[in-house]
């Protein structure tokens, strides 16, 4: 898709990321007037608004481009305010995954590169989720949902030590998840009959990457038009040594432990009663249901 200079550029940024460092304001106007000669519209999150409504906003001022400043759930709130509007979204992350940024190949550990890539990329299609849990609103995500222990070791994990050591601190804290026991999962795709199964976790993937380079989805691309279900199903210690070779190895077609299917609806049940769940590395409290559907080429980025 060919690409414009935008007129107008609007920056929503976490106000909580970015209040300690005003560094990154000056670098920010540096770049969009030497890549685009324009002075952008700066606009702040706020305890009520976590980037949503800013990117709405934006949108309603003129802004040909908006740049998400912040971790991945900040990216999720602006990639809902943008989604299916025509205004692509530039991604500077500064979270501890940044998960989008790296599975579009995208700088994300050094904001000048990821201001040029942002100003001065071809725009793309990407899909967007929705997932639904309970009766709750619908909400979109970007790149991965789960119920069970994904969720518990984000909720798990101290912010003090994300910022200290990075996507390692859930690796700290999903060790001690490992023996946890598990749920009963009902896992229904685009409406056929459902599998049941004792389950570890059961995640929703938009893309496919991790960090350290774990691949969860052999082949699974963001603007392939579905979702990739995988039920985990361990059994201690043992079990789980099993599904990380199996997830690092990428030879787990057919897997007993891992589970695996496309999906453009799922309907993900727990009979075990509420389970924790979560929405690209944000906690969503406890759920007994979460279904999901697939919105294809909803966002626009650049990448």
């Amino acid at each position: 898709m060919q690409t414009s200079q935008p007129r107008k550029v609007a920056v929503v940024h976490n106000s909580v990321k970015t209040q300690h460092n005003p560094a990154w304001r000056d670098l920010i106007e540096r770049k969009c007037r030497e890549h685009c000669g324009v002075t952008p519209l700066f606009l702040p999150t706020t305890a009520d608004d976590h980037g949503q409504g800013q990117a709405c906003r934006a949108v309603d001022q003129g802004a040909e481009l908006v740049l998400a400043l912040g971790g991945d759930g900040t990216i999720r709130q602006v990639a809902a305010g943008l989604a299916n509007t025509g205004i692509p979204m530039g991604i500077l992350g500064m979270g501890t995954g940044n998960l989008l940024a790296r599975n579009l190949e995208l700088p994300h550990t050094n904001l000048a590169a990821s201001l040029d890539a942002a100003l001065t990329r071809p725009v793309r299609a990407i899909d967007l989720g929705y997932v639904r849990f309970d009766e709750s609103e619908e909400i979109c995500f970007t790149v991965i949902i789960g119920m069970g222990m994904d969720a518990q070791t984000m909720a798990g994990t101290r912010d003090r030590l994300k910022d200290k050591v990075g996507w390692l601190a859930y690796a700290a804290s999903g060790a001690l998840t490992l023996v946890q026991p598990g749920f009963q999962a009902s896992a229904s795709v685009d409406g056929r009959r459902p599998v049941v199964t004792r389950a570890r976790t059961v995640l929703v993937c938009n893309c496919s990457l991790l960090p350290g380079g774990v691949v969860l989805v052999p082949g699974g691309r963001i603007d392939d038009g579905t979702l990739d279900v995988l039920t985990l199903s361990p059994h201690g210690i043992v079990g789980w040594v099993a599904v990380f070779n199996h997830l690092v190895t990428r030879h787990r077609h057919g897997h007993r432990l891992v589970r695996h299917a496309t999906s453009r609806t799922a309907l993900v049940t727990s009979g075990s009663g509420p389970i924790l769940a979560e929405v690209d590395g944000d906690p969503m409290g406890t759920v007994t249901t979460m279904r999901t559907r697939v919105a294809p080429g909803a966002l626009l980025v650049r990448a």
